[in-house]
């Protein structure tokens, strides 16, 4: 056996041991104060050293991750209020329109933009054919709950008419309607092209969407105005 192979056989058993036995440096202070690594920057430090600076390093990540996680909650809690009082009003609309109105309004008030499609609608503001609609589906959900982020050109154009105020470089969310099955869109875009991100939690807009498929579902599409009122109005 060459001398590389012994040392290489050497190494491999000492690595070995070396996990087999995690606490062996415990009662061994001195060893670890004599090893050295080799460091870029400062040349060979010693072990301690290393440890202490990765420790560092960890503490400085996780004070980064608290803050980002209480910025979040804090968002989150807004947002809460806001979409909590909006399925209110969406769940007491008489009409689908009317719960359109409102998620309009909303959207206007957080200076975003909603849009509501549904496929193959009578009303042509919120159509959207069923060729659009799946290529959609199958390139941009495609069983994810949500999509997230920048749309190109081409997306923009088949899913928002030139008159919807749709920016070229904002951001948008987009999620589907329906239950089983879906058969439209509901989106919100912004002219911020970081306001709406991959890794952003959906569950108050999943919850808006589920509240606007229920109206869909059992609301008239306009609000019927009976006679009697129409008549008490007009005298």
């Amino acid at each position: 056996m060459s001398q590389v192979e012994a040392n290489a056989l050497t190494a491999e058993v000492v690595t070995e041991y070396l996990r087999d036995h995690p606490d062996f440096f415990l009662s061994r202070p001195e060893l670890v104060e004599r090893l050295a690594l080799p460091h870029q920057d400062q040349g060979a430090v010693s072990l301690v050293h290393v440890q202490l600076q990765r420790q560092r390093q960890r503490i400085e990540e996780l004070e980064e991750e608290i803050t980002a996680l209480m910025s979040l909650a804090r968002q989150n809690d807004q947002t809460f209020h806001d979409f909590m009082g909006l399925q209110e009003q969406v769940l007491k609309s008489l009409s689908v329109t009317d719960a359109i109105s409102s998620v309009e309004q909303l959207a206007k008030d957080l200076s975003l933009v909603a849009y509501v499609k549904l496929v193959e609608s009578e009303d042509t503001q919120y159509q959207i054919s069923t060729d659009v609609f799946k290529r959609f589906v199958t390139n941009h959900l495609n069983g994810k709950p949500a999509y997230l982020g920048r749309l190109r050109q081409a997306d923009r154009q088949a899913l928002f008419s030139e008159q919807e105020n749709a920016p070229e470089l904002g951001s948008y969310v987009v999620l589907p309607l329906g239950f089983k099955q879906p058969y439209g869109l509901i989106a919100f875009s912004s002219e911020d092209g970081g306001h709406f991100q991959p890794q952003m939690d959906t569950l108050f807009l999943r919850h808006l969407a589920l509240v606007l498929t229920h109206v869909i579902n059992t609301q008239p599409w306009q609000t019927v105005v009976s006679d009697e009122r129409v008549c008490s109005t007009s005298a």
